[in-house]
């Protein structure tokens, strides 16, 4: 990566009681992998990361809390003709799989939709969301 790229934190649910929900924090992922991290809300402050994926070890409280990009995606020409930073298989990459309940509910109140998506904003490919409903319905224990 030669340019800096900005994200945010949004925080689905508040499971400290400190940050609250919504855009919670502004980022920027540095060229050397190194992250910048300002809080918002009261009494706002700025922590820094070795990378986004000890950043999101320690923010991210399960799930909850997602990294939304701001920048675009930088290209890398020649590795997939799909995805411009070369897709990796969904068993494979240093990006992890996270998972957090969504917002929406029901007439009870009760949750509807459970999201899964790559730490870090990873993109990702028909072929992941494949290889998650295989394990979801048990098709990888056959």
């Amino acid at each position: 990566m030669s340019q800096p790229r900005r994200f945010h934190l949004d925080r689905a649910a508040d499971v400290t009681g400190v940050s609250g929900t919504g855009r919670v924090a502004d980022g920027v992922r540095w060229p050397d992998g190194t992250v910048s991290i300002r809080w918002r809300g009261e009494r706002p402050s700025t922590v820094f990361w070795e990378s986004l994926a000890d950043a999101e070890a320690v923010h991210g409280h399960g799930g909850h809390t997602r990294i939304v990009w701001d920048d675009p995606a930088p290209a890398t020409a020649g590795e997939c003709p799909h995805c411009p930073d070369g897709h990796m298989p969904a068993d494979q990459g240093s990006q992890p799989w996270g998972a957090y309940v969504g917002p929406e509910r029901d007439g009870d109140g009760q949750p509807i939709r459970v999201y899964v998506e790559r730490a870090g904003g990873a993109h990702v490919a028909e072929s992941d969301a494949q290889w998650i409903q295989a394990r979801l319905n048990g098709a990888d224990q056959q």
